[in-house]
């Protein structure tokens, strides 16, 4: 009854929100404005075969974000996104790899996050994301690796991680700034931005993070 009860709803979400033609009718046009004051986005794809998303949160800046989209709008990007994950490169993985694709690795660099970087708006923007993607996309992170973690952000962290479940912090990793050795053990040189260690830069396409790279974009695999 549970169960029905949740699909209902996320039903009825994905009506009253247009979920359906987000990615049709959608059009965010200041994505590379709101990319310099937030610099996240898909990134290659690990040794397994699995899309990598990367978030910049030490960069994010978000009064000038807040100056350049609104908050309806940065949340209908992100469910956007999503859907362009479960819809597009989640099944062009799948291909890539032969075999059935259906989780990516999260890197979430917080060089210079603290508490103070967390004030209210911040907070309540990444907690609506959180709830729609928790309601809605449920189980699609299969690690996340969180680098550059300071003082400031372990003790953000310690406070944190206290309301999560076990099964949810078991796939989070916290390290320091010494994360080469480990992200080079699941992700291939060349699929790694150079910012992170690695030897990709997408020049053409303006940075990593502007490049939407991976397995989606193979001609032969769309």
């Amino acid at each position: 009854m549970e169960e029905q009860s949740s699909l209902t709803e996320m039903f009825n979400w994905r009506k009253s929100f247009g979920v359906n033609t987000v990615m049709k009718d959608f059009d965010f046009k200041e994505l590379n404005e709101v990319q310099k004051y937030y610099p996240q986005g898909y990134h290659g794809i690990d040794k397994e075969g699995r899309p990598i998303y990367i978030e910049r949160l030490g960069k994010l800046d978000f009064k000038r974000l807040m100056q350049v989209t609104t908050l309806d709008r940065y949340v209908k990007y992100q469910v956007e996104d999503y859907e362009k994950t479960h819809r597009i490169r989640f099944p062009a993985c799948s291909i890539a790899a032969n075999r059935h694709v259906n989780r990516n690795l999260v890197i979430l660099d917080v060089e210079g996050v603290s508490l103070k970087s967390f004030t209210r708006p911040v907070q309540n923007v990444l907690m609506q994301l959180r709830n729609i993607n928790s309601d809605n996309y449920p189980e699609t992170i299969s690690q996340m690796l969180i680098i550059n973690a300071g003082p400031g952000f372990k003790l953000l962290w310690s406070a944190i991680k206290c309301f999560l479940d076990p099964e949810t912090e078991s796939k989070i990793q916290v390290i320091g700034n010494k994360y080469q050795t480990k992200l080079l053990e699941m992700i291939h040189k060349s699929e790694l931005p150079n910012f992170l260690g690695g030897s990709c830069n997408c020049k053409l396409e303006g940075g990593c993070l502007r490049s939407d790279k991976g397995p989606w974009k193979d001609i032969s695999i769309a």
